[in-house]
């Protein structure tokens, strides 16, 4: 499980005083770019191996400003072509849960322009983030 730590910023806010419900796919996108950062090696945009394919999320609470807030991601299933990622974004502190979500990535060679089964070498990865 990886945990990305997230900075509230102002353009996040709605004018309710709380965070825009778009931004928290930014926040998923984040810690998606943490676990590109852990077990990959991207030089080119065409580098990255998955695709997104779809987002579902159920949104608990509001994030308030000042809340200090984190995102945990972990794999929940692996396929033959793609795999999940749940999440859950939460306070640190208190490990109250503002939102769950679930992405599905498929295993996608930009450069050849199409989905592949997922190699031997990423589906280890993957299982090193399984939980």
């Amino acid at each position: 499980m990886i945990t990305t730590k997230i900075q509230l910023r102002f353009n996040d806010m709605d004018p309710m005083r709380r965070v825009n419900n778009a931004s928290y796919s930014t926040y998923l996108e984040l810690a998606r770019l943490d676990f590109c950062n852990q077990y990959l090696k991207i030089n080119q945009l065409e580098d990255i191996p998955f695709v997104l394919a779809r987002v579902e999320m159920d949104l608990i609470r509001s994030v308030l400003p000042g809340d200090e807030i984190a995102v945990r991601i972990w794999v929940s299933r692996i396929g033959n072509t793609s795999w999940d990622f749940d999440y859950e974004i939460f306070q640190e502190k208190t490990n109250h849960i503002y939102v769950k979500a679930k992405t599905v990535q498929v295993y996608f060679d930009y450069r050849l322009g199409k989905k592949l089964s997922i190699p031997e070498s990423f589906r280890q990865i993957l299982e090193k983030e399984k939980n």
